[in-house]
This record gives structure tokens, C-alpha cells and sequence, in this order.
């Protein structure tokens, strides 16, 4: 009987051939590799990206995997500093608005001139990159019509923001490269971040003639996805959406630190791979990291497991959505709020968490000096034991006879924090209040449809900016989690953009505006966790969810 192979299965022997082709090749290439080297690593992305277009990304799973296949100006590392990418070297003139990149001479992307399958020419070398493939990228970004869900980075950028807005178009973004290996970028105004942000995905180069090739395709499937980073797919079939992508080390890399790594295994199907209990997986060998719960920490280290710990992850408090009919008034979202008891409420913490007074937390810096020294602390809106007192002209001016009940959200780990809330409303409003506790994953897609009332979220940034985490509120932005659109804040943020003791000003106004309105209530802080087998070295995980770097990744025997 001749033994059925399906096409899954073919697909999958192709990726596996593909790693072992690859590996002879770096023990004949006579240089001393690390003992850590040329380990297969083994993550869980958790779901299958929905694309990994750089310009158009948005998602935790799709910037791990466009991080491994595709680079910027710079990469990050463990501390969150750039070091060179693409751009071998960089100069600022003085006024620290023009920078000056120079791209490396060997630069490449990992594919040229493809047949109609969307494999190389078995004769082809893989295509110089060029500045003008930054050029082609950050223009398409910039551009309202591609949707880039990070464009808003982009104003930094002289013209950035009339791009964004469709007043100008791309082709007048203050970026240009006078010859191949030269980019040119002119600020609207300084930056101590912008270095960093060119590592962001959105920032990373775009092939402008493969791009067109793909004809709407571009990033969908192995075969229409063509990188210059460290890792590549090894053919059309390497990215199976039921199963995981494989990706290899490419030989067509050349960059500051050569990939560690032979290959990448990167499952998108929790159904396949079970990382429901990250301790078991990792135990067992089913992936080499995985994120880790607070609770299961003491577990992770009974086992022997490396516990990775990102400091000062998120802040968390209580939002309300100001597009609710009740909650869009702000003398009810203040009541909501002087009627808490914070005493009984920071005894209700999560574990593991730290209580913050503050929305902007004490480790983000401005000018390189600690934001909370210089602005101040504690504008959260403090209790008023007479707030209760207001319900009643409330309820008039709203023409009401009671006190509307409201639902709060939160995380399961959020439930003694809710029961507190309750307590304090049923007890000071005269009617019972509700709510309800999920994973963070469904309380976020609650948020951003904004199906809620009030919730207890997080605040994450991908920076230690207090700009950047204040921006979250601004009437543009698609991150907005308390649906916010105010004339008055958003006059704050433009304030705080400026930089110096105006930027400052703008800052502090933009913060109590938060809180005295009510919009944003602090109540604590947490890190984030990982567990690793104890072999795994160079992992680089950043902050806020925005990816993680596995160019350095290695296994000890």
C-alpha cells in the first residue's frame, strides 16, 4: 500500500529539509561559532498574524515575526538603546533635527527578481537595499491611505503630520536619499526618541518592486513576503496558518551581530500547541520561552525555569468610556470616583502589583531627568466624603429618578479590586452595581470596540516617554481607551510636543487633566513575566508588548 502524504505534511518535511540544508553550512564556513549557536528556538506567537506588511502590522504576534524578518536603521537591545541596522553609522547637526544616515554598502534583501510562485530565480542574487527602499516605506506609512496603525509616529518627521492628515502629499515627508546608501531625515522639531522609533516596524524599508509584484498581496504568505533581516522564510510553504511559520538564518544578512540562531520555530495555533500551562510547555520542551502569569512565578522557579522580569509593564486604573450616555458626563465619572475608597482599594491589589498614585509612572524620564521630580505627584482626584451629597442635582440636571447602574471590567486577577468598587457605590448610591472579569485578551478587544462602561485597564507605552503615554488619550488616537475627543486636551499634548519648560507645562496640564476630569483613575503598576528553559541565552523581549528580538538567541548545552 504506497503510503498518503498529505499536502500539510509535505509542506512541513520542505521546512524541516530546508534547516537541516542549512545547518552543515555554518560548520563548513571555518569560523569558531559560541557554544549557544545554532540552536533551533522554539516560541509560541499565539496566533496566526494577520499580515506581516511592516507598514501595516498591528499585532504582538506579527511584530515578533517581522522583527526576525526585517530590519531597520537600528535594532534595539536589552536596555531599550539603538545600536546600528541597516545604518552602520548616523550623524545629527547641530540643531538635532537632520539626521544623516549611512547604510551598509552590503545591505540586502533576502529575494530579487521571483517567478510567478513567488520563489527566487535559482540564478538570481538576492537585490542590494537601497535608502530609497526607507524612502518608498516611510512615504507609505506616512500616506492615510495605506492605514498604518503606527502613522502617527510619523509627525516627528518634517510634514509628518499634514501627510497623516492628507494635506500634503507623501512625496513631501522630510525624508531622501541623495544616493544608495545615504538617508536623510529632517525633524520638525529635536527628538531624544527618534533613533529608537526607527527600529519600530513602520519604520523598517519596504522593496518597492516587489511590493508591486505582490499586487496587493505583500506580507499575506511566505512567497509574498520579502525581508533583509536576520531570518527568512525557507520557501512558499514555511508559513503553514494552521500550524507555525519556520523561518532560517538567512545568508544574505549582513548586519552589526551576526543571527545566533539556525531557525525559528514559531507556532500560531494554540489548539496545535498547547501553552496554556507556560510552565508544562517549557518543562516538556514544547517552546523555549513562554509569557508567565504572576501566580505561576513560584512554580516556574520550583521547576528551574528562568523567570525574565520587564519592569514597570503597565499602569493600571479605572476608565470610563466618555461615549457612554451616563459616563460622558463628567460630575457622574467624578462621583464614580470620590465615592471610591482607595484605602480598601490598595489592599485589594493583584499580586505582584505595586499602587501608583500617579498616571505617568516615577522611572519615565523628560530630558533625561525623572518626569515625576519636576512635574509633581499625586493629581489623582482624591475621595470627598460630601460627593455623595451631589446625587440628587445630578439625577435632576439628567432628568433621572435613580442612579443608573453601571458594569465595571476587569481581568480575573482584578476581582477582589471590582468586589471593593462595588462595595463603595452600592453603599454611597442607593442602587447595586455590577461587573465582570475575563482574560486580558477579551478585556482589551472590549475596550477598542468600546463595548464597556467603566474598567479597570492598562496603560502601556513603547517607550519611558510621558508623551507617549499621554497620547493614548488624543482624539486621534486608535488606542484610545477611554474614547476621549477633547479640544482642550488635545490643545495639552501640542503643548507638550514642544519640548523644554513649555513641553513640560503641556505634560503636567495634559495629566491633571486626566485626572481631575476624571477620565483616568491610577491605581497601580505591574511588571511582565516570562519563563525560559534554563538554557536559553540573548533573548531581547521589549517593552509594552512591541515584539521580541531573537537575533541573539542561543541554547547551552
Amino acid at each position: 500500500m504506497v503510503p498518503f502524504f498529505s499536502i500539510k505534511k509535505i509542506r512541513f518535511l520542505a521546512a524541516v529539509l530546508c534547516v537541516a540544508l542549512l545547518l552543515p553550512l555554518t560548520a563548513c564556513s571555518g569560523e569558531e561559532r559560541p557554544e549557544n549557536a545554532d540552536q533551533t528556538i522554539l516560541f509560541h506567537l499565539q496566533s496566526d498574524p494577520a499580515t506581516l506588511d511592516p507598514q501595516v502590522v498591528d499585532s504582538y504576534a506579527g511584530r515578533i515575526a517581522v522583527e526576525a524578518l526585517f530590519e531597520g536603521l537600528v535594532r534595539l537591545d536589552s536596555d531599550g538603546k539603538p545600536y546600528p541596522g541597516v545604518a552602520e553609522s548616523w550623524e545629527v547637526d547641530s540643531s538635532n533635527t537632520r539626521y544623516t544616515f549611512h547604510l551598509r554598502s552590503d545591505a540586502q534583501w533576502s529575494k530579487t527578481i521571483v517567478t510567478e510562485d513567488g520563489e527566487a530565480y535559482p540564478k538570481s542574487s538576492p537585490s542590494p537595499l537601497t535608502a530609497q527602499d526607507f524612502v518608498f516605506a516611510w512615504r507609505r506609512a506616512a500616506d492615510p491611505q495605506t492605514k498604518c496603525p503606527e502613522a502617527d509616529l510619523f509627525s516627528v518627521i518634517q510634514n509628518g503630520a499634514a501627510v497623516i492628515a492628507g494635506e500634503m502629499s507623501a512625496d513631501q515627508l522630510g525624508v531622501s536619499a541623495p544616493d544608495d546608501h545615504t538617508l536623510v531625515v529632517q525633524l520638525e522639531h529635536p527628538s531624544e526618541d527618534f533613533l529608537s522609533l526607527t527600529a519600530r516596524t513602520a519604520f523598517m524599508p519596504c522593496q518597492e518592486a516587489f511590493f508591486q509584484w505582490t499586487s496587493g498581496r505583500y506580507g499575506l504568505e511566505a512567497k509574498y513576503t520579502c525581508g533583509n533581516g536576520p531570518f527568512v522564510f525557507g520557501n512558499s510553504y514555511s508559513w503553514d496558518h494552521e500550524e507555525k511559520m519556520s523561518l532560517r538564518r538567512s545568508t544574505s544578512y549582513h548586519g552589526e551581530k551576526e543571527p545566533l540562531p539556525a531557525a525559528l520555530e514559531l507556532f500560531t495555533n494554540p489548539e496545535v500547541t498547547d501553552i496554556s500551562d507556560p510552565v508544562a510547555a517549557v518543562g516538556e520542551g514544547v517552546v523555549d520561552l513562554a509569557p508567565l502569569p504572576a501566580g505561576s512565578i513560584e512554580k516556574a522557579k520550583g521547576e528551574g525555569q528562568q523567570i525574565i522580569t520587564l519592569s514597570m509593564d503597565a499602569v493600571w486604573g479605572l476608565c470610563f468610556n466618555t461615549e457612554d450616555d451616563l459616563l460622558k458626563d463628567t460630575t457622574a465619572r467624578k462621583l464614580f470616583v470620590q465615592t471610591l475608597n482607595r484605602e480598601k482599594l490598595l489592599q485589594s491589589l493583584p499580586k505582584n502589583a505595586a499602587a501608583a498614585d500617579d498616571i505617568i509612572p516615577d522611572t519615565f524620564l523628560y530630558d533625561g531627568e525623572s518626569y515625576r521630580e519636576q512635574a509633581g505627584s499625586g493629581f489623582y482626584l482624591k475621595e470627598d466624603a460630601a460627593a455623595a451629597a451631589g446625587i440628587s442635582k445630578l439625577l435632576q440636571r439628567l432628568k433621572l429618578d435613580v442612579m443608573p447602574s453601571i458594569t465595571v471590567l476587569g481581568t480575573k486577577d482584578t476581582q477582589e479590586l471590582l468586589n471593593q468598587m462595588l462595595i463603595s457605590w452600592n453603599g454611597s448610591m442607593g442602587n447595586y452595581f455590577n461587573m465582570e472579569t475575563m482574560s486580558e485578551e477579551e478585556l482589551t478587544g472590549r475596550i477598542q470596540k468600546g463595548e464597556f462602561q467603566a474598567a479597570v485597564v492598562p496603560l502601556r507605552t513603547e517607550d519611558a516617554s510621558p508623551l507617549s503615554l499621554l497620547s493614548l488619550f488624543a482624539s486621534d488616537s486608535q488606542e484610545n481607551p477611554a474614547r476621549l475627543h477633547s479640544s482642550e486636551y488635545d490643545s495639552h499634548l501640542a503643548a507638550a510636543a514642544l519640548g523644554g519648560e513649555e513641553g513640560l507645562a503641556g505634560l503636567q496640564s495634559a495629566e491633571q487633566f486626566l485626572n481631575q476630569q476624571a477620565i483616568f483613575y491610577p491605581l497601580y503598576t505591574t511588571d511582565r513575566y516570562f519563563t525560559a528553559n534554563e538554557t536559553l541565552t540573548g533573548v531581547v523581549i521589549h517593552p509594552a508588548g512591541m515584539g521580541i528580538d531573537f537575533i541573539q538567541a542561543g541554547k547551552l548545552d
